[in-house]
């Protein structure tokens, strides 16, 4: 022992009697601590988001490795200098001097920086002078990295579900009926992502009665922020703050930093609150910063007047722009936005990888930023995080276009949902509607895609007329969905008064009219998919010739009447005639569109039946396996297309 030993406390809460698992966590702090002669001092960092389970840890590895421990709050530098004192052991002892004596002791020391949430700079001035000794942090603020170095700190994951499961037996005091139902704890700590104080605190509002516990779960989604923020249930941390008062520490902290004389604090706290509160209405992973570049920079592109002129409503001109600032060369400012990103990370609010664009939110944290909401503010950032999700989608054909759109549906979905659920009024804005119409047909969704289209039609059919272009190519648009969903009756009544309107269109704006000849299109494809097979032909052999005359051969919408006239004549067994088109087709598209595209991808499915059908088999199925292998990179095995072209191979 050092001279000074006799005046110095050693102290530390004692950890809670229901610690469970981490045992991978603890091997990693005890081979980092091992000691070792003449070893210099180690430091380490443990950070993560509120009631991930910091403290508890540290608490745990020091009862089983270390006698000489001396536990500091470090919450603010109020309480650092508070908790050094009290180790001191005299009333009078300053921090300085109390340091002095922990850094010249013989025998090896632990010291707990716990809950060092504040940044760097309020621990940096507290370290023991020297180089001996062990100094272990906690923070949800991975700043801290800078003390500790990056590679001597570790971001805690949630719990495994078996120590979830473990942990929810010991709260709840309910160990054997746990054991006889393990699916019911195992729902239980699925739903609060294995956060250990969630989990404590479940098991708590269970042993007192408050929670049936073949109720929890009922109770938990109807009544989330009444459960997550009860003061009687704080967690087995010795912590005095529940789940959501975790995350409220974080945010406070960054309100305060928001009011700050210094600017660039204060703008990056402002920023980071924006994107918490309008994420907080998107699907709570992978996140993209696309969503806001793109809706930044393609909404400044964009030319409405005519549409503004002609009375349509459009989210376009309610887009909010605090979070989509350009620069001098109209690029969206990422640097901004990676200010309040930065920010959001530091405090565990947000996950993010370094390595591409995209955040997440864990999933309490995402419930949490919504629950904190009013009413009206939840359906104030409700409809901004929609607004942009739509400004942020462009109708491009490029293989980057459809990925971008296909990105954006979990966050789209997620949105609607929330909305349902927050009362909010549904407001027809056109071009929110047909890009999520888009959206939701790439997607296979027809009937999300329906409700839109029937929208469309009815609104623009009131304001821009029966005959407008836009009215009917909605018209088309809506025929093509009831088509897909195989309502053939609804597809012929609609196509059959395009027929009438596109006679009227033909008087005034001739065959070649684009509007004009995408309603003849579609037309045909009713009657194709009904049967009447002449009478599709007759029309598609019409289009196509307009329409390469017209946009020439290599244009998208020219190499689609090709495809769906082969289709028309692999119906009629008519396959030579098909084959000659579709390899015409798919040549031209794996050059302007390349491989992976969508349109590529169906037109090869398609020339894998018609090879199919001629009896070439291994050829079909060359085609169709790289078909596949394709669209497992982009839409996903899930999509409909997929299954398609699966059945086809089969």
């Amino acid at each position: 022992m050092g001279q000074h030993t006799p005046n110095l406390v050693s102290q530390k809460p004692n950890s809670s009697t229901l610690f469970t698992g981490r045992k991978e966590v603890l091997k990693q702090l005890k081979v980092h601590f091992a000691p070792y002669v003449n070893r210099k001092r180690q430091m380490f960092l443990l950070y993560g988001m509120g009631g991930i389970g910091k403290t508890q840890i540290c608490l745990k590895f020091a009862e089983e490795i270390i006698s000489k421990v001396f536990w500091v709050d470090a919450s603010s530098t109020d309480t650092i200098t508070l908790s050094l004192k009290a180790i001191s052991g005299n009333a009078d002892g300053s921090a300085p001097s109390t340091l002095q004596q922990i850094a010249a002791l013989e025998d090896e020391w632990l010291l707990v920086f716990d809950n060092a949430d504040g940044g760097p700079e309020v621990v940096e001035k507290f370290l023991p002078p020297g180089n001996k000794g062990n100094i272990l942090i906690t923070s949800r603020n991975l700043a801290l990295q800078r003390i500790t170095l990056v590679e001597n700190s570790l971001g805690l994951p949630e719990m495994t579900k078996e120590d979830a499961v473990m942990l929810l037996q010991k709260s709840s005091g309910l160990v054997s009926l746990f054991k006889d139902q393990p699916e019911l704890a195992e729902k239980i700590v699925s739903e609060l992502c294995c956060l250990p104080l969630a989990v404590d605190q479940a098991g708590a509002a269970i042993h007192s009665g408050l929670c049936d516990v073949h109720k929890y779960l009922e109770h938990l989604s109807k009544h989330r922020q009444r459960l997550m923020s009860h003061p009687l249930f704080r967690g087995a941390s010795q912590y005095d703050r529940t789940v959501y008062g975790t995350f409220e520490l974080s945010y406070s902290e960054i309100e305060a930093r928001a009011t700050r004389p210094n600017s660039h604090v204060a703008s990056a706290a402002q920023t980071a609150i924006l994107i918490l509160q309008t994420c907080a209405f998107y699907h709570h992973d992978n996140i993209s910063k696309d969503i806001f570049k793109h809706a930044a920079e393609k909404s400044r592109q964009q030319d409405v007047e005519v549409e503004i002129k002609q009375g349509l409503p459009l989210a376009i001109t309610s887009l909010d722009y605090r979070l989509l600032p350009i620069d001098e060369d109209g690029h969206w400012d990422e640097l901004f936005f990676n200010q309040g990103l930065q920010m959001l990370h530091s405090f565990s609010l947000i996950k993010r990888d370094l390595s591409s664009n995209v955040f997440s939110m864990h999933p309490l944290v995402h419930y949490w930023s919504q629950d904190r909401m009013s009413k009206l503010l939840k359906q104030e950032y409700c409809q901004i995080g929609r607004i942009i999700l739509s400004c942020a989608i462009s109708f491009g054909e490029e293989t980057d276009d459809y990925r971008q759109r296909q990105r954006l549906l979990p966050h789209i979905n997620a949105n609607y949902q929330y909305g349902t659920q927050i009362g909010l009024e549904q407001i027809f804005r056109d071009d929110e509607y047909e890009k999520f119409s888009v959206v939701f047909g790439e997607s296979g969704d027809w009937k999300k895609k329906e409700a839109l289209d029937l929208e469309l039609v009815s609104k623009r059919r009131d304001i821009l007329g029966l005959e407008h272009p836009n009215t009917l190519g909605s018209m088309s648009f809506l025929a093509s969905t009831y088509q897909n969903q195989r309502q053939w009756k609804k597809a012929e009544e609609l196509q059959e008064l395009l027929v009438q309107v596109i006679e009227q269109r033909k008087k005034f704006y001739g065959l070649e009219d684009p509007e004009t000849l995408t309603s003849i299109k579609n037309l045909a494809a009713v009657y194709r998919d009904q049967g009447y097979f002449q009478k599709a032909e007759e029309l598609q052999v019409q289009a196509l010739e307009k329409t390469k005359k017209v946009l020439g051969l290599e244009h998208p919408d020219t190499l689609r009447s090709m495809d769906n006239l082969a289709l028309t004549y692999r119906e009629q067994r008519h396959l030579q005639k098909a084959e000659e088109l579709v390899v015409q087709v798919l040549d031209q598209k794996k050059k302007l569109l390349g491989l992976e595209h969508p349109d590529t991808l169906r037109t090869m499915g398609n020339l894998a039946l018609i090879y199919k059908e001629q009896g070439h088999l291994q050829r079909a199925e060359e085609l169709v396996v790289q078909v596949i292998e394709q669209k497992k990179k982009l839409p996903g095995l899930e999509h409909p297309d997929t299954f398609t072209s699966i059945n086809n191979l089969a």
